[in-house]
């Protein structure tokens, strides 16, 4: 074998020495994000029950309980056993839930950073980081109580390992036959074990997460699909298919031993047949295609983008020319291909972050809320943000190449980024400073614990457990129909009786109005509904008899079917 040239062995290892240079300080950088973003989320912590969900979580935190759904279905066994770990180092169950949260969005904006180095170099990567660490949908995201956040941070981390493994693969069959020395199948072959590893973590932790967020569970099936498909026959699916069992079982092991088997059989059926005939918002329960294409354009644009809407922070409306020719320059990153071309060999490059992002967005348009709570978005938001990171970086490759233009190349994604980044900040501050008070049913639950005097049932459909937690000593009376409604009104006698807004169908207030009440509002404190999606204009209402009871003869009837 030929001796290589000295003055290459001394390149490379110059070479060697300022890439390592650049892994130091880019480390740095990852370091210091993660403390911003990790203080930023905790400086507007909450410490309150946001809705009935939030309750469950802070339930499960003081005791688990399957068959009490402390939490609801399907437990989140691994946000609750972290967060009993920060509550025996003495955190509040809320304060505990709040940590995790804020841990796991800080986290989430670091592999975004990561994954768009992978995907676009370190110009898009830094780009990507300033973005997660502005965007208002990330960081509101951050301050829930609720499992979606460490969700998120599971399925990132998973497809950065995914995207990097297939990163060093095509580094190392462009770099090998130049590299002195080595044989080019070695360094592939080399490549190829990382890969392999880094495959088998990535598939380990969506095992994992799938006890975060069970409803992730499509991107874990992509990825598990793409990588046993890619490397080929049946004991790569038996393998793979065992990467992503190990990390399930971590989770799910301790809870059926934890959990009585029958009360775990049961109260999961019943709440799996729940979630998709009833109070699910699948396609089954919110079949209107409007509602649901509404909401994929509201839901991810408005909220998961920060994009400008006829309701939304006027200031939004100064960004969202920025998001579209961010949004533009990433679909135009490869110029000089068709689009579908383009489309299919990003495919190929990072085929387990499109399969993830597809089959995602599958599941959640039909099979979420995501009509009206557009949280379920969120695993593809980082992926968003990447895009817009990497058509940022594709502006310096797209732009004029001329001498006096160099300045106007390099500097122009950097101002657009900037200003986009800008405008998020003040709206992320804005939406996290108003989420700090309580909710609407937060507010209305403290209303009614400190208003002693008012000894009148509560009528409602969703809010009954916050009550009976928040406020003991009220009477809530728990109604899932019109015809149930008003009969609880009827039985509450002379005074009357409280009523919360989600369960007044515009039928039962007919109905009412027709037996001789009037309602009148009692209490609502209202917020921005991209702080509060679902419930931004819950309120308190009254129902007292206005006229003789002879009216009840020209009352309408009732069906039995349920209040919307």
């Amino acid at each position: 074998m030929r001796r290589a040239d000295p003055r290459a062995r001394i390149g490379i290892r110059l070479g060697l020495v300022t890439e390592g240079r650049r892994d130091r300080v880019a480390l740095a950088a990852l370091a210091a994000l993660a403390v911003v973003a990790l203080a930023s989320r905790l400086l507007f912590r909450i410490d309150y029950d946001e809705d009935i969900d939030a309750l469950r979580f802070a339930l499960g935190v003081e005791r688990f309980d399957v068959a009490a759904l402390r939490p609801h279905a399907p437990y989140y066994p691994v946000v609750i056993a972290a967060a009993k770990g920060l509550a025996l180092l003495g955190a509040t169950p809320r304060g505990a839930l709040a940590l995790v949260s804020a841990a796991a969005g800080a986290a989430t904006v670091v592999f975004t950073a990561l994954i768009a180095r992978e995907v676009a170099g370190r110009r898009a990567a830094a780009f990507a980081g300033i973005l997660a660490l502005a965007s208002p949908f990330l960081w509101l995201s951050s301050q829930k109580l609720l499992s979606d956040m460490a969700g998120a941070a599971g399925t990132t981390a998973a497809l950065w390992l995914c995207a990097r493994a297939q990163r060093l693969r095509r580094e190392a069959a462009a770099a090998a036959p130049a590299t002195p020395g080595v044989a080019p199948a070695g360094e592939i072959a080399l490549a190829e074990g990382r890969g392999a590893r880094m495959r088998t973590w990535a598939l380990v932790l969506l095992g994992a997460g799938l006890g975060v967020r069970l409803s992730y569970f499509p991107i874990a099936l992509a990825c598990l699909a793409v990588i046993a498909r890619g490397e080929g026959g049946r004991a790569a699916w038996l393998a793979r298919g065992r990467d992503l069992a190990a990390g399930a079982l971590a989770w799910l092991a301790p809870l059926v031993l934890i959990a009585p088997p029958r009360d775990l059989v049961a109260t999961t059926w019943v709440q799996g047949v729940g979630h998709f005939t009833r109070w699910g918002g699948t396609a089954i329960t919110v079949s209107s295609p409007l509602d649901r294409i509404h909401g994929v354009i509201w839901g991810i644009w408005a909220n998961g983008l920060g994009g400008a809407w006829p309701d939304a922070p006027p200031a939004r409306w100064l960004g969202a020319p920025l998001l579209a020719a961010l949004l533009a320059a990433a679909g135009a990153v490869r110029e000089s291909a068709a689009p579908l071309r383009r489309v299919a060999r990003a495919a190929r490059e990072q085929p387990e972050l499109w399969a993830s992002a597809l089959a995602y967005f599958a599941w959640a348009l039909l099979g979420q809320n995501t009509a009206y709570k557009p949280r379920h978005w969120l695993p593809l938001i980082p992926l968003l943000v990447v895009a817009l990171a990497a058509g940022a970086a594709a502006l310096s490759r797209t732009a004029p190449a001329a001498a006096h233009r160099r300045a106007l190349r390099d500097g122009a994604p950097v101002a657009i980024v900037a200003a986009l980044a800008a405008q998020w900040l003040a709206d992320a501050i804005s939406l996290a400073r108003q989420h700090q008070a309580p909710s609407p049913a937060a507010a209305i639950v403290g209303f009614l614990r400190d208003a002693g005097g008012d000894r009148r049932p509560v009528v409602t459909r969703d809010l009954d457990r916050m009550i009976l937690e928040g406020a003991p000593g009220r009477r809530a009376v728990r109604v899932r129909s019109d015809l149930e409604l008003v009969r609880a009104v009827e039985q509450a006698g002379p005074g009357g009786a409280l009523i919360t807004s989600e369960a007044l169908s515009r039928e039962a207030r007919g109905a009412l109005a027709a037996r001789g009440y009037a309602i009148s509002l009692r209490f609502a404190r209202p917020r921005s509904r991209y702080v509060d999606a679902l419930w931004s204009d819950l309120a308190l209402l009254e129902v007292r008899r206005a006229e003789p009871l002879a009216s009840q003869a020209h009352s309408p009837p009732l069906r039995g079917a349920p209040s919307r």
